[in-house]
């Protein structure tokens, strides 16, 4: 569904990726992680076409990204950024309703409405349709954000969905429920692309991963593969042990020093 071909991006003359290439096929969950400053949120904006590639390819279902409309992409992908900041007052049925903008000009379908119904009750927020959005707990506003975006894609099932660390400030509970529900998207058949920060989770919810460091690429494949010592130390410059743990596709990473 997605390929990045020989991917670079730079700012003035600050190389932000350099030369980035990977797939996903339809139905996969990739998680990009790595350090502060590695590219992941500028490789995110490229996938999204917020910010254009200095140079190589990026294709949607084999087609360039750059010949997509801005309609036809919004009906492809939706994206779920870090920060969400909503000023004025807006329930959550309004807000998740928001997210059937490019399908409507002045009023949605009958379609709309029910896929706002079944995201809601998917996401288990119905309970807080008529609330006042800016009223709801960190976690609860997130689970809103994310059903709205999952909203923009539902009925198109060769879409994607991208997620900025979708888990920052979350407590454990809505860090496993926001994965759960990313996961069960690309069960469903869709492409999931999400940053995120903890190693673990990453392992445990996606089925590639994408490290990397100063723009470049140190590993991409299944858990794994590029979970070992010798690739987290590269990227995060700590020393790890690694635990093995029944139920689980590979060992758990636990930190266990800096490396000087």
């Amino acid at each position: 569904m997605i390929s990045v071909q020989n991917v670079s991006h730079s700012v003035g003359k600050k190389q932000i990726l350099d030369n980035v290439s990977f797939e996903l096929r339809s139905g996969e969950m990739l998680a990009v992680i790595g350090a502060n400053g590695a590219g992941k949120s500028t490789l995110l904006k490229l996938l999204c076409r917020e910010v254009i590639t200095t140079s190589g390819n990026i294709y949607f279902d084999k087609k360039h990204i750059d010949l997509y409309s801005i309609k036809e992409l919004a009906q492809l992908r939706s994206v779920l950024p870090q920060h969400n900041t909503v000023s004025i007052l807006f329930t959550v049925k309004e807000l998740v309703l928001m997210g059937r903008y490019p399908y409507f000009e002045n009023h949605p379908s009958t379609n709309d409405v029910e896929i706002v119904h079944k995201v809601m009750n998917e996401t288990g927020i119905t309970h807080l349709a008529g609330r006042d959005y800016n009223t709801l707990s960190g976690g609860e506003q997130q689970r809103v954000q994310l059903a709205r975006v999952i909203a923009q894609i539902y009925d198109r099932p060769n879409a994607v969905l991208f997620l900025d660390e979708p888990t920052n400030g979350l407590d454990l509970l809505y860090q496993q429920q926001i994965l759960q529900l990313a996961r069960d998207m690309a069960n469903r058949g869709y492409t999931v692309v999400s940053i995120l920060h903890d190693i673990n989770f990453a392992a445990r919810y996606a089925d590639q991963i994408l490290i990397l460091k100063n723009g470049k690429m140190i590993a991409f494949g299944s858990p794994l593969e590029v979970v070992n010592c010798e690739n987290i130390h590269d990227a995060f410059n700590i020393k790890v042990k690694l635990i093995e743990c029944e139920g689980f596709k590979c060992p758990l990473v636990i930190p266990s020093g800096i490396l000087v």
